[in-house]
Parts: C-alpha cells; sequence; structure tokens
C-alpha cells in the first residue's frame, strides 16, 4: 500500500515578470534571469514530477474585487494563456489533473479549508510565465492552487502556511503513485504603478531570503503582516504563494536561494 501513495518529490520557486520571454528573447544569454529560470527547470526535469500544484495568484482574470476567494482549486480539464494581449509570449493550452483537483477539494474542506472551487479557468502570465519556463513542452498536467495574493483583503500569512501543511498532508495520504512538484510564484517586494515603482524594499528582501535559507518558515509567515507587505509595494503580497509553499515542504531547507530585483528563484528537493 505505502509504495503506492503520492509523494512531493520537488517545490519550487520563481517570480513571473509578463515581458521575460520578450526579453529573453531579445537578448538571449544576456540576462540572469534567463540563467536562473534554466537552473530551475534543470532541477524540474531531474525529478521528474507527474502532476505539478502550482501556487499562484489570479491577476484579475478570473476574479475582480466583487468576488475573490481566498483560496480557490482550479478543477478545469484544460485551460488557455495568458489571456492578457499586453503579455508579449506564447499562448498555450495547460492540461488539468481533475482527479487530483478533486480529492485535494475534497480533502481541504474535510480539513475546515473553506476552499472555492474552478471549474473553468482563464490562465495568466502569473500562471503561464513559470510553466513556460519549467513546462515548456505543458506535457505535465497541472493543478493550480491560487491564493489571494493579490486584492485586500488577504488571508493572513499563517493561514497560507497552514494552507501549504493541508497540501502536504493530502499529498502524502493520496492513494496514487504519483510524483508531485509544487511550484509558487510571486515576488518578495515590488511596486507596479504606484509611489514605489522603481524602488526595492532591500531590507525586506534580505530578511524575506534569510528567513527561507534558514528553515524559519513559521517566522517568515509570523513577519508578512499585510501592513509590512504593503510597505514593500503594492505587489509585494505575491509572497503569499511562496509562504504557502514553506509549509509543504517541512522542515527541509532549500537547496538555494537566489534573488533578483525585488524576486526570488529557490528549489527543495524532497527525496
Amino acid at each position: 500500500m505505502w509504495g503506492c501513495m503520492a509523494k512531493i518529490v520537488l517545490a519550487a520557486g520563481v517570480p513571473h515578470p509578463p515581458r521575460l520571454v520578450r526579453e529573453i528573447q531579445d537578448a538571449p544569454g544576456q540576462l540572469r534571469a534567463e540563467a536562473l529560470m534554466g537552473q530551475v527547470r534543470r532541477h524540474v526535469e531531474k525529478a521528474a514530477p507527474d502532476i505539478i500544484i502550482e501556487i499562484d495568484s489570479d491577476h484579475f482574470v478570473n476574479f475582480f474585487y466583487d468576488n475573490v476567494p481566498a483560496f480557490c482549486v482550479g478543477l478545469a480539464e484544460e485551460a488557455e494563456g495568458p489571456q492578457e494581449i499586453w503579455c508579449p509570449m506564447p499562448k498555450y493550452v495547460v492540461k488539468g489533473h481533475v482527479p487530483m483537483a478533486k480529492a485535494l477539494l475534497t480533502y481541504g474542506l474535510d480539513s475546515n479549508f473553506d476552499l472555492a472551487a474552478a471549474q473553468e479557468l482563464w490562465l495568466d502570465h502569473s500562471i503561464m510565465i513559470p510553466l513556460h519556463f519549467l513546462n515548456p513542452s505543458m506535457e505535465i498536467p497541472v493543478v493550480p492552487l491560487y491564493t489571494n495574493g493579490f486584492a485586500a483583503p488577504l488571508p493572513n500569512a499563517p493561514r497560507c502556511y497552514d494552507l501549504g501543511r493541508m497540501v502536504r498532508r493530502f499529498v502524502d495520504q493520496w492513494d496514487e503513485d504519483k510524483r508531485i512538484a509544487i511550484i509558487a510564484s510571486g515576488c518578495f517586494a515590488m511596486d507596479v504603478g504606484g509611489p514605489l515603482r522603481g524602488w526595492t524594499d532591500e531590507d525586506w528582501v534580505g530578511m524575506v531570503s534569510g528567513l527561507l535559507v534558514e528553515g524559519r518558515y513559521q517566522e517568515l509567515a509570523q513577519q508578512a503582516t499585510a501592513a509590512r507587505m504593503a510597505a514593500a509595494g503594492n505587489n509585494s503580497s505575491e509572497l503569499l504563494n511562496w509562504i504557502a509553499l514553506t509549509g509543504a515542504v517541512g522542515d527541509t531547507r532549500p537547496l538555494y536561494v537566489e534573488v533578483e530585483d525585488g524576486s526570488g528563484y529557490a528549489v527543495w528537493e524532497l527525496e
């Protein structure tokens, strides 16, 4: 029986700059971000996952202020993206994994997480940029797990950490012989179109990356209040996706954490 259980084999965190694909096309081999994405991709390929759970925040493509769930599981058989016409990258069709998504939804509800469910999805750059680099053939099916890291009021960071712990418990008991990778995407400190644009809160980025390196994940969740994240820029609450990921990795520390322009790249090996 034990040999048939699912297992998280890899976790990774990356950013999702919407123009990164075009920037790399225009300057091949010159951007540090290209090398960092390639480094993460090699770890994903080595882990050979059967399914990806992608923890991300919707950017007003599926949800808006009138209806923003704290947490939502994507149940679509497939979805297309990116939907934003201004995002200069190829469009893809991404396969879902409905059996796993439904099982995660049921387990989450039974674990007192009031998860929303989306039977249809339109994927934005936040989902598609990581997949473009880490799942370029789009052969690995993806279960999107959305956190509201974009529109106040936000779920608190300790609750996001507990979400990740719930995901880990779910995978550990799921009676399917599947290798699972968890990918979280978002920045640590960034302001888009606001008064802080062009400035990076290096103190906050240093604290976040340092706590990740040291495996002090619960302390990071305590530090990441809505007010502190907002002080680092209006997009900095995407850190909640990373915090959810840390709940799933247990006591495992990352192999590395690389920081660039207020964002991070990291990999955890779990086998």
